[in-house]
Formats: C-alpha cells, structure tokens, sequence
C-alpha cells in the first residue's frame, strides 16, 4: 500500500494495535518517535517517514533496526517490542525508556568526573557485546545514541538506542550492506566513524569500538578529537592526524593508564585496537582505582552540536 508524500497515518490518538498515540518524542532523518500507552504501559512507537516509502535502502534499514531490536535482550540496549505497518508505514514498538541522551547531558554540564565517565562506557561496552556476541554491528554509536536514565534510587542505567544503521551480519541483509559499499555510500556521523569506514571498508565490530573510544574522549575532555570544519574534512582528519592525548586536553589529572586505553581504542587500524567489547571493558577496570569520582568543573567544550547521521560519498583517499 502507498501512502501520498506529506500524509500522517499517525496523529495524537491514534491507535496503534493497543496503544493510544499521545505525543510526539522526537524527530529525524529516518523516522518519527512517539509515546503512546494502553492503561499503564507507556512504550515508544518509531514510525518511518512516509515519504521515505519508496526508498529501498530505507525500508531495509528499519526492517534491520527492527530485527536487530528483537534479537538482542540486554539492559543496555533498547528493547523492541514489536512491529507492523499502520497505512502502509511501517513502525516499531520499542520500550519507553525516561532518560536524557548523553550528548545533550554533556552540552549542558560539561565533562563528568572521571570515574563517571568509565562506569558510563562500561554500560555502553556491556550493551555492544551483546550486540556484538548476536552478530550485530550498531553502526552509529556516539554520544547522542546513549540514554542515561536514573532511577529512585540513584542508580544509573545506560541505554544504546537507534539501532537505523545496525548491520545484521549474516544472509541477504549482509549482501545488501556490500551494495551500499559498492555504490560508495557511506553512512553514520563524522566525528564518530573509524578511518576504514571513510575508507569506504564498512562499518565493523572494531569501528564500534572505535566509536566508543570517541565517546570516551569526549567525557574525559568534553568534546570528541576531531571537531570543526567540513564533514570531509573532520574524516580526513580521523583518516590522517593523530589523537592528541586526553591527558592534553583536560584540567583534571588523566591516568597515564586512561590515556593509553584511549589511544589503543583510536589506532587508525582495526588489528591494533581492542579485540572485543569485553577486553576494552576489562582494561578501563584496571582504572577504577586510579580516577577521581570528584564532581568536574571544567566548562563545556563540547563541539559536536547534535552532528546528524549522513550519507555521503567522500573522496579522501586510504587509512594509513
């Protein structure tokens, strides 16, 4: 079934299967979240943009993003409820989770302690791996797609979210993610993507880890290593400069130990980074006891502003 460009199969009070549609949460590229609810369930519902109906790499990735939310079950990463179509928009049900992106917590606050900022990562880290362990590479880990959310208690949990560019590793959707690479698309956000895949290699479980070497950097210093300027230009420099140490950029005393796991998650090749989610958890624990859980005030000096997930097709030339 088609839908005419500009139409809203989903408007406030709508039914979706259950639920009843209450508000909007947010908005991109992709997609449209909403909140909605059936007595006092209150869940998420992302629907595709209608007039995104007839762009094939599209549909596919919501059809992997909802797949890819159905087959990892961890607490660290967003769970998807279920899916369907409402007039021929396809949209999925996803846990309702009352958190604040990370990104938009740093904009605001600046750069958290240090101990913060690693029991953070390992949260992230502990969602990858399940990620990672089901075959799924999520493609577009930074800052803005991690939710904090607090509980009663005090208690944090970490959330990776918007799963649009994960690359499910295995039948046609892995033939259909070499396609892409073929056509010379190359998609995620530049201040976060590995130099393989500005290389035009594709994304990875090592460029995921890279991603989360970025965020890293960002917590400890309050903005990512390579900001400003171009899209092109920001992944020229991810290809060609080498990261400045965080211990360089920060007020606070960094453990030369944090600064090596930082620089060993940003080696410009893959073989030269961590192994797995698991082993760059394992290594940021040997630095518990050396970081300072005093509360940070460093101004902000975070850069990136919200950068979208793009596709784009740069000419850049090889990783080192």
């Amino acid at each position: 079934m088609k839908v005419a460009r500009g139409t809203k199969p989903i408007h406030i009070g709508s039914l979706i299967g259950p639920y009843e549609v209450s508000s909007v949460i947010g908005s991109g590229g992709m997609g449209v979240v909403y909140e909605a609810h059936h007595d006092d369930e209150w869940v998420a519902v992302k629907v595709l943009h209608p007039q995104r109906l007839d762009d094939t790499r599209a549909r596919r990735r919501f059809r992997d993003e909802t797949l890819a939310g159905q087959l990892v079950h961890h607490r660290n990463v967003a769970q998807t409820l279920g899916d369907g179509e409402i007039a021929g928009v396809p949209y999925l049900i996803m846990e309702r989770v009352h958190g604040e992106p990370l990104g938009a917590q740093l904009r605001r606050d600046g750069a958290p302690s240090l101990r913060r900022a690693v029991t953070l990562i390992q949260q992230i880290l502990a969602g990858l791996a399940a990620l990672h362990a089901t075959g799924i590479v999520h493609g577009d880990v930074k800052s803005d797609n991690v939710l904090v959310e607090h509980a009663d208690d005090g208690a944090i949990r970490v959330l990776l979210i918007d799963l649009g560019l994960a690359h499910v590793q295995f039948g046609d959707r892995d033939e259909a993610r070499r396609s892409d690479l073929e056509d010379g698309l190359i998609s995620g956000t530049p201040e976060y993507m590995a130099p393989e895949i500005i290389s035009g290699e594709g994304a990875s479980m090592s460029s995921d880890l890279y991603a989360v070497g970025i965020v890293l950097y960002e917590l400890i210093t309050g903005s990512t290593p390579f900001v400003g300027g171009t899209s092109n230009e920001i992944a020229r420099r991810h290809l060609h400069d080498e990261v400045v140490p965080p211990s360089l950029r920060c007020d606070e005393e960094v453990p030369g130990s944090l600064d090596r796991i930082v620089l060993h998650a940003l080696a410009k090749k893959p073989a030269q980074r961590f192994a797995s989610a698991e082993a760059f958890s394992a290594a940021l624990a040997t630095t518990l006891p050396l970081v300072s859980d005093a509360s940070s005030s460093r101004p902000t000096l975070h850069l990136s502003r919200d950068t979208p997930t793009l596709d784009w097709s740069p000419e850049l030339g090889h990783a080192r």
